[in-house]
């Protein structure tokens, strides 16, 4: 059996089309089974529909990315980081950013997430 770190799952699910990132966040959560109490209410919290929002508003969320000077700054941090090569405060910047790229999909996720169970309606999710 291969193990593949959680940053190279990330990496590749980066990759996907959109399309594909959300069926692969519905797999995920479809089978994802907690066995601990705290742990599902703590999961089922973030899987929360955005509510207060329009569909156009989630449409654009969906499709957020990194702001492209972040984005060139993480390429460079992540290249540095495969030649071993990153200083404290690199790998500080790094794990930032890694950080931010995960709260975006979080977002992503959730803004298609509540775009799959308003489908048709257009208005604003309350």
């Amino acid at each position: 059996m291969t193990v593949v770190s959680y940053g190279d799952v990330l990496k590749a699910a980066h990759r996907l089309s959109p399309d594909a990132q959300a069926k692969l966040a519905k797999a995920l959560l479809r089978d994802l089974k907690p066995q601990a109490k705290a742990k599902k209410q703590a999961f089922t919290s973030s899987l929360e529909p955005l509510r207060g929002m329009s569909a156009a508003e989630l449409k654009v969320l969906a499709e957020s990315l990194l702001a492209p000077g972040q984005q060139q700054t993480l390429q460079v941090l992540l290249e540095k980081n495969r030649a071993d090569a990153l200083t404290s405060d690199e790998e500080t910047l790094l794990d930032e950013l890694l950080a931010q790229v995960d709260q975006i999909g979080l977002l992503k996720a959730r803004a298609r997430y509540t775009l799959s169970q308003d489908e048709g309606s257009g208005g604003v999710l309350e």
